[in-house]
């Protein structure tokens, strides 16, 4: 899961993406390994009503992004299904949008999942939200988390 600041960006990623790797494009919503998740507005332009979906889509979506057989992989998303999405087979958040508090704790839970032989997820900080993540640690867990967050080093070895 990518998570982006805008709409905008979601899908301009998106087409970036599908300039290096065409095969994973695919018009309809029952195929493709790549999609971006974001409300329908009528007052879309052209470009974002491509990827806007409905609820019944949305829900659709993630039924399929649920299941580990299936070829979705990879989703770009601003403020969907960072909370109350619940997807164990999720390994990894790739985080460019500032979060704190309660809606990162609940982001970064999309991805803390135990599932098979996954005992937790990882998060690609590219924004740089880990002081965040310590304050809300803190804030909403038993005792104080000093160590949010791994060393560069140590996360590259489990890489």
């Amino acid at each position: 899961m990518i998570v982006c600041m805008s709409r905008r960006i979601c899908v301009d990623l998106y087409n970036q993406i599908i300039k290096l790797r065409p095969e994973w494009h695919h018009e309809d919503d029952d195929q493709g390994v790549i999609k971006v998740v974001i409300n329908k507005s009528n007052s879309d332009d052209p470009s974002l009503q491509t990827h806007s979906r409905d609820k019944k889509r949305r829900k659709y979506l993630a039924t399929r992004f649920k299941n580990p057989e299936d070829e979705l992989k990879l989703v770009i998303v601003r403020d969907m299904w960072l909370t109350g999405f619940d997807a164990p087979c999720l390994h990894t958040m790739y985080a460019d949008k500032p979060m704190k508090g309660h809606n990162l704790m609940q982001a970064i839970a999309r991805v803390n999942r135990v599932f098979k032989d996954k005992p937790g997820g990882g998060i690609v900080d590219y924004i740089g939200i880990a002081d965040q993540l310590k304050s809300a640690l803190q804030h909403y867990t038993e005792g104080a988390k000093e160590n949010a967050g791994i060393p560069t080093d140590e996360a590259l070895a489990v890489i």
